[in-house]
């Protein structure tokens, strides 16, 4: 009897390290990984399909603030990055929604988010954002070749393909209760 409270306290915890994971990767689907130099320019990527209105209202922030944010011609930029951001309006209205980061400083590291501002229809007076893309920048503090620019999108890494790791824990799991 106590091995099989133990086994089934063990098949448990594998189960939830399994979700925990699985969960976690598929937040992560979404999120592209960049590295840029200090005092380069580098372009968050962002993209939708669907034109929700002839003028979309983008923003990009951090956890902690707004970076910049574009409706039609008016546009704000957050402290700090005052005259170093921007989303061109002309590339905005064709879906593309990437900003635009000009000598960056190791103050620019980070997780960034970018959201479409929708007007809802029934309310008019309320707006909710739509989730759009993330980007987790790292900045390269040495002095090197000032070209340098890299992104990998987590869809084209393969260990972080959450089939695999679902692939995986289910064998593992398959295996356990063979045990």
């Amino acid at each position: 009897m106590e091995t099989m409270n133990i086994k089934s306290s063990l098949l448990c915890s594998v189960v939830i390290v399994w979700l925990a994971v699985c969960v976690d990767s598929q937040s992560d689907q979404s999120r592209v990984f960049m590295t840029a130099r200090v005092g380069s320019s580098v372009v968050l990527p962002c993209e939708w399909k669907d034109t929700l209105s002839p003028s979309p209202h983008i923003e990009w922030r951090t956890f902690t603030e707004t970076v910049f944010e574009r409706l039609g011609e008016e546009h704000y930029e957050g402290e700090g990055y005052e005259g170093r951001v921007d989303v061109p309006e002309d590339k905005l209205k064709k879906g593309n929604c990437s900003l635009e980061l000009k000598n960056v400083n190791a103050e620019d590291a980070g997780v960034y988010e970018s959201h479409l501002v929708v007007n809802r229809v029934k309310r008019a007076l309320s707006s909710k954002r739509v989730f759009v893309q993330s980007v987790e920048l790292s900045v390269d503090e040495s002095p090197e070749d000032r070209s340098f620019q890299r992104f990998v999108a987590t869809d084209d890494a393969e260990i972080n393909s959450p089939r695999l790791q679902i692939v995986v824990f289910s064998l593992f799991l398959y295996l356990f209760t063979l045990l």
